[in-house]
């Protein structure tokens, strides 16, 4: 064994010697360089000039300051986006380096940006693992945590990119220090109080303590302007010198001067009758199960825009001394009312807004419009490290919306586009996946082959390699048809794909059933995606009530829980609610914003996540 190792160390510098003669070529062809003189104290971290003058002192250098001149020149090559090159010298070089110190995280700091350039941030958060205790460079350390930062921020860990944030604090100048405390401020808002608690008890260092309980106590008594008042007060008294003592920020700054609403009287418009009153019926008794679950005083009275015309609902309710409405739900509905809306009191309407909605600081617009639900699974597509993802869909009105709305934020995403298959029925699913996957030319190529060669040729077919992954926009039993033709449709030796679905797809399947959608992700409303006692409550109530309006039943809850919290979520961008229907949070013109949650079929049974 030991005469292995004492054989293969003078191998490997070969390969670094040739890796570093090929480099310096490759540097000289560019044009001529000036190199700086050589120094035997370099500081890691940052590059002040062209990879071909860190070749040239690399050359001209031996030991340990041979290699920190090859990290320095892979690290320009990664400034100048040449992610190749900077590989090329990294590999050979890995090696001959200490297990430890600046020149062990020289080389972790960047294999971890070539991972994050290829979105592969858990691998390359692994990297950036090591003892806190390491003798870095300013510089080094500044582009750990600015790295960790934007990798926990990739991957929604809200609470871990507060923590790089804060680290990274020390290593900014005056300026940035006030853009890196709101970009700070932005993640912890954006962490549940919950889990803002326990940590806030488990911190050793007062100052990050300080800043979890500043966000805890935000999120706790928003809908208490007095008290927070008062929680503030002692919170700078307790924290004279903390950073936010000096300059709070400035979202908690507006939601303090604005008072919630604290209506006495709330009329609800909805068409209780007509064609869709088992909708409008699902969205009262989550409403009212609210309510009741919170033993609250207040009066709610419902106004039936199914008999009678939604104006007409609307002034009553005004005249009958309403202070807040919720609805109307259906858009002409909601058109009609809109025209006559003055702002005289605070409006939750139950639908989406349109870019030509009247504006007002007290209209709001809550909807389940499923174009949201398609750009969110762009996006978690994308975080999962996917590139050329494909649309299959239904070649109905819902299926074409939530196709196009894919496309258009996989555009935002990424240059590369995407494609979107239309099936008509379940009859021409099989040929639409073939299509997709070109199995159907692959098979016509076999055709061909065996034409000229005889039928006993053997070949298989071969399906696309330039595809990772599958959008399904389809209802359940249209999955379960779906899911067997894509799994049949992939070639022998071909990586399979990673599926993913809608909340159309999720459906009760028992075990027998679902075990041939092992694998496939859905996003739906988290109380649908685990048991609970709100779901268990709802279900044994209303056991025939299908899921579609189980979801409505959510958004009548969740309307009546937001009514306390709109006015102060509207001016505090990191103020969000997690309702049944997902985490709720207000944009600056009124419309909600709802983050579904996901899980995944594995062993024939959807688990969250």
């Amino acid at each position: 064994m030991v005469k292995s190792v004492s054989q293969s160390r003078p191998v490997r510098r070969r390969h670094l010697a040739l890796a570093l003669a090929f480099a310096v070529l490759a540097g000289c062809a560019s044009g001529p360089q000036t190199p700086a003189a050589p120094t035997e104290t370099l500081s890691l971290g940052q590059v002040s000039q062209t990879p071909s003058a860190y070749l040239q002192l690399a050359n001209n250098s031996e030991g340990s300051l041979q290699q920190s001149y090859l990290l320095l020149a892979a690290r320009a090559y990664l400034v100048q986006g040449q992610r190749s090159a900077a590989q090329n010298l990294l590999t050979p070089l890995a090696p001959q380096l200490p297990d430890s110190g600046p020149l062990q995280a020289e080389y972790r700091l960047l294999q971890a940006h070539i991972l994050a350039d290829q979105q592969l941030r858990s691998e390359a958060l692994a990297l950036l693992s090591w003892p806190a205790n390491w003798n870095l460079s300013a510089a080094q350390w500044r582009d750990f945590f600015e790295l960790r930062a934007t990798l926990h921020h990739g991957e929604g860990q809200h609470l871990s990119e507060a923590a790089a944030l804060y680290g990274l604090g020390p290593y900014l100048n005056a300026q940035e220090q006030a853009a890196n405390a709101d970009a700070l401020w932005t993640a912890l808002s954006r962490t549940d109080e919950d889990t803002l608690k326990t940590q806030q008890a488990q911190a050793q260092d007062p100052v990050w303590r300080g800043w979890l309980e500043l966000a805890w106590l935000t999120q706790h008594f928003a809908v208490q302007p007095s008290s927070l008042l008062g929680e503030l007060a002692r919170w700078q008294q307790a924290n004279p010198s903390h950073p936010a003592a000096q300059r709070l920020p400035m979202d908690l700054e507006r939601a303090l001067s604005v008072q919630p609403y604290r209506p006495h009287q709330v009329a609800v418009l909805l068409p209780l009758s007509g064609r869709v009153a088992s909708q409008a019926r699902a969205i009262q008794d989550g409403l009212l199960a609210n309510l009741l679950a919170n033993e609250e005083q207040r009066e709610v009275r419902f106004y039936d825009t199914g008999e009678m015309d939604a104006v007409e609902a609307y002034q009553q309710a005004l005249t009958d001394g309403a202070e807040f409405i919720i609805g109307p739900l259906l858009k002409p509905n909601l058109d009609k009312v809109l025209a006559q809306y003055d702002g005289q009191v605070p409006l939750l309407a139950l639908n989406a807004k349109e870019p030509d909605s009247v504006s007002s600081a007290d209209l709001y617009f809550f909807s389940l419009d499923p174009e949201t639900e398609a750009a969110q699974a762009a996006q978690r597509i994308w975080l999962e490290g996917h590139k050329h993802p494909l649309v299959l869909a239904s070649g109905n009105a819902i299926g074409k919306r939530m196709a196009e709305r894919f496309v258009e934020q996989w555009a935002e995403l990424s240059d590369d586009p995407v494609e979107i298959h239309y099936f008509g029925n379940q009859a021409s699913m099989r040929g639409t996946v073939q299509t997709a996957m070109h199995v159907d030319q692959s098979e016509e190529r076999i055709k061909a082959i065996k034409a000229l060669f005889g039928a006993n040729t053997q070949a298989d077919f071969r399906s696309r390699r330039d595809v990772d992954a599958l959008y399904l926009v389809a209802n359940g039993d249209e999955v379960r048809l779906l899911k067997p033709f894509v799994d049949v449709s992939l070639a022998v030796f071909a990586d399979p794909l990673a599926l993913y679905a809608s909340s159309r797809a999720h459906m009760a399947l028992n075990n027998q059933q679902s075990q041939e959608l092992d694998g496939l992700e859905l996003s739906d409303m988290p109380w649908l995606l685990d048991s609970n006692e709100a779901r268990l409550q709802a279900e044994s109530l209303w056991p025939e009530r299908h899921q579609a309006l189980m979801r409505l039943y959510a958004m009548g809850y969740d309307s009546w829980s937001l009514i306390d919290r709109l006015a102060q979520m509207r001016v505090f961008s990191g103020y969000r609610v997690k309702g049944l229907s997902g985490f709720l949070a207000v944009s600056p013109d009124g419309e909600l914003e709802r983050e579904l949650s996901w899980a995944k079929y594995r062993r024939g049974t959807l688990q969250a996540d």
